[in-house]
This record gives C-alpha cells, sequence and structure tokens, in this order.
C-alpha cells in the first residue's frame, strides 16, 4: 500500500481536527478517522478523512444537510458503512452473556500465565490478558489489558482481584492472578492490574511470539494479535486517528479517541480478525515485533469483523507503565563490604636450641660390701649338750 509522507499526515491530521467534533454529532455518524479510502468494496490507496455511518443511503434519500463535502481543504473524504461495539459483556449482561468458544484452550488455568488467554475480572465474561509490564516508578510486575475486561464497573476499587482465567471459562476465587491498580475508560479503554506473584507471568503469546516493546502505529501496518477468542490473528491497519463513542452500559457512553481500525489483509478475504473475548489483545507490528496497539473493539453485525485498538504509546504513557525492554534491569544487589584480608598466621618462632644438659655428677661407686662373717662352726652334740649344763648350773 502507498506510503504517505509525514508532511501529508500532519496536514490531514489537522483537517481531521477541524471536522471531527461537528460530523460526530450528525445523526448515525458511529465513527470519524483518517486512512484509505474505500471504493465499491475495494482499498485505494488514496487517503482520507473517513465517516463511519450505522446505513449509507441512496445519494436520492439524503437532503442537503445530510451530505458531507467530497473533500476538505485538499484531503478527500469517505463515507464507510460500520457499527462498533464491545467485545466482553459486563455485569449487567450476567443474564444472557454469551461469548464465542476459546481457541486452542485458552479458556484453561495456566502456571506460568502466556499472553493471550482467558483472563477477567469476576464482574465480567472474560477477555484476554495483553501484555506484560512494569509499573515506571516501582517497577512492579503488572499485566495489562482493557477496563472493561479487568475492572468492569464504576464500582471497583483498587485491589479487587482478576482472575485467570475469567469467570465464564471457569474463574472461580482460587484464580487470582493479579489485583487492580489503575485504569482509564475515555479517551482509553485499559487498566493495569498488580502480579501476585503466586503464578509468573510470561512475556510472550501461547504460540511463543514475545512482547517486549512499543512503537507508534502506522497506516499500511501489517499487524497480528494473539486473543482468547481467534488465536493468532492478521491485519492490516487501514485507519489511525479515529474517535468512536461506545456504550458501556452502566459507565454510559465513553467516547474513545486515538484508536487505530484493523482489517484482514489485501487478499485474504471476509475473514475475521477478531471477535468477543479478545477485547485486551496486543496488536503487534509484524516487521519490529513491536506493541502498537490495544484491542478494545469490534465491528457489531454479520459483516466480517473489523477491529478497534487504542495506540498503545498513548495508553502507556497514561497508565505510567513500561513495556520489558523499556524497563530498567532490575538493580544488582549492593556489592559486599571487602573483607579485609585476614593476616597469615605468623610462624612461630624457632625454637630455641635446648641448652645442652650439664653433664651429671658422676654417681659414686657403692663401697664394697664387708665380706659376710663366715658362719660359725657347728657344734657337735657333746659340746652343745655340755653348753646347756654350763648355762644351767651357772658353770
Amino acid at each position: 500500500m502507498t506510503d504517505f509522507s509525514q508532511d501529508e499526515i500532519v496536514h490531514a491530521e489537522a483537517v481531521l481536527a477541524q471536522v471531527q467534533e461537528d460530523w460526530l454529532q450528525r445523526e448515525g455518524v458511529t465513527a470519524v478517522d483518517l486512512g484509505y479510502k474505500w471504493s465499491k468494496g475495494e482499498m485505494t490507496g488514496q487517503l482520507a478523512i473517513r465517516v463511519h455511518l450505522t446505513h449509507k443511503k441512496p445519494l436520492e434519500e439524503l437532503s442537503e444537510s445530510d451530505l458531507f463535502p467530497k473533500e476538505v481543504d485538499g484531503v478527500p473524504v469517505d463515507v464507510i458503512e460500520a457499527t462498533y461495539g464491545l467485545q466482553a459483556a459486563g455485569e449487567t449482561d450476567w443474564g444472557d452473556a454469551q461469548l464465542e468458544a476459546a481457541i486452542d484452550g485458552r479458556n484453561r488455568r495456566f502456571d506460568p500465565v502466556p499472553l493471550g488467554v482467558s483472563i477477567g475480572s469476576p464482574r465480567v465474561t472474560a477477555g484476554t490478558l495483553g501484555a506484560k509490564v512494569y509499573d515506571a516508578d516501582t517497577q512492579d510486575e503488572m499485566i495489562l489489558s482493557n477496563w472493561h475486561v479487568m475492572v468492569g464497573s464504576l464500582q471497583a476499587q483498587p485491589g479487587d482481584p482478576v482472575w485467570q482465567p475469567g469467570r465464564l471459562d471457569g474463574g472461580r476465587p482460587a484464580d487470582v492472578i493479579a489485583t487492580i491498580s489503575r485504569s482509564i475508560l475515555g479517551p482509553f479503554d485499559a487498566a493495569v492490574c498488580k502480579v501476585t506473584g503466586d503464578r509468573p507471568v510470561q512475556d510472550q503469546t501461547l504460540e511463543g511470539r514475545a512482547i517486549k516493546g512499543a512503537a507508534k502505529p502506522r497506516l499500511g501496518m501489517r499487524v497480528w494479535k494473539s486473543g482468547r477468542t481467534t488465536g493468532l490473528t492478521e491485519g492490516f491497519i487501514d485507519g489511525i486517528m479515529m474517535t468512536v463513542p461506545l456504550n458501556y452500559n452502566a459507565a454510559g457512553v465513553r467516547q474513545l479517541q486515538r484508536v487505530m481500525r484493523i482489517v484482514p489483509r489485501p487478499g485474504a478475504g471476509p475473514i475475521e480478525v477478531s471477535l468477543g473475548g479478545d477485547s485486551g489483545s496486543i496488536w503487534v507490528d509484524e516487521a519490529s515485533g513491536l506493541a502498537v496497539g490495544l484491542h478494545f473493539a469490534g465491528e457489531t453485525g454479520d459483516a466480517p469483523e473489523h477491529a478497534l485498538a487504542n495506540d498503545i504509546v498513548a495508553v502507556i504513557e497514561h497508565l505510567n507503565v513500561l513495556f520489558p525492554a523499556q524497563a530498567a534491569p532490575p538493580e544488582p544487589p549492593p556489592p559486599e563490604e571487602p573483607v579485609p584480608p585476614v593476616d597469615p598466621t605468623p610462624p612461630e618462632p624457632p625454637e630455641e636450641p635446648t641448652p645442652p644438659k650439664p653433664p651429671e655428677e658422676p654417681i659414686p661407686p657403692e663401697p664394697p660390701k664387708e665380706p659376710p662373717s663366715p658362719p660359725l662352726p657347728k657344734k657337735s652334740f657333746w659340746q652343745q649338750l655340755r653348753d646347756f649344763f654350763r648355762s644351767l648350773f651357772g658353770g
């Protein structure tokens, strides 16, 4: 498709800003944007201001006041028949809320949790987990999706739970994955919720495609998204800078801005690029791998659906969050205090030589023992008898 110069885009955006508010007040107008002009069901390479209507009427049925000019300040004007609506049912629709069945088992409970699967506030049916992001100030880990997916009510408060999977897909209180942090409904439909940490959230889709950064959308950009209901689909940005009013039931009609429109790629035929339950998906530029849009609505009726998404750069700036590639890496732990080197144990001083022992005094030899007295000669019996009588009579 035709690439337009920056000057052409800037001029066309200025003209759009002049007429947009007035044209949105007209009966039957559903949106106004800047994009490729369509002719007989075929997309042309011409840049135009586009007016989206609930029904296009034959010229003969229109009054002069109903007609739109063919061009404004050199920019052509195109009229498109299209009506848009949300892609998840809120609390006022619980009684008969229905979504198309999820594809590829995306309605089940995951651990760890990839992007592109069922998620939602207990107040709503179910939508899609879009992206993993980080609080720009605290670096807290968060998840990004729509207000009408993760908040869903004006009575919701920060800290309220978000389930994975969503309520319609069997989610229950034990399936809390995050809690509401902050959100916005008009001019964007977006919310971020702080991850509980009970189950890790990945930065890639169920198909394994990473979503780590963001970029501005451009006309003609080829994009893809991963959603709960239709899974991985591909499209083409045919409109930007749209303003579209949408009915949010109890929250009233809100005007959404900085919206892009995604249609099937030329030659793809009448395929559905999104359906109910895909709200919250991230549209990603095929060439760079960077996120460009937060999906929130689609075309209603029986015609092949054309998707709507908010400019992702505007969304994350407003919510003060960053994609993983933008977030500062976690601070390394503080260095440990250097441990002063331990002096090696000084060697023990050599032992002083033991002084030689003084020579021991020689032990004088023992004096020779006197030879024992020779034994007395043994007396005879008569001598002993004589000595006995002498001692007896004193003689």
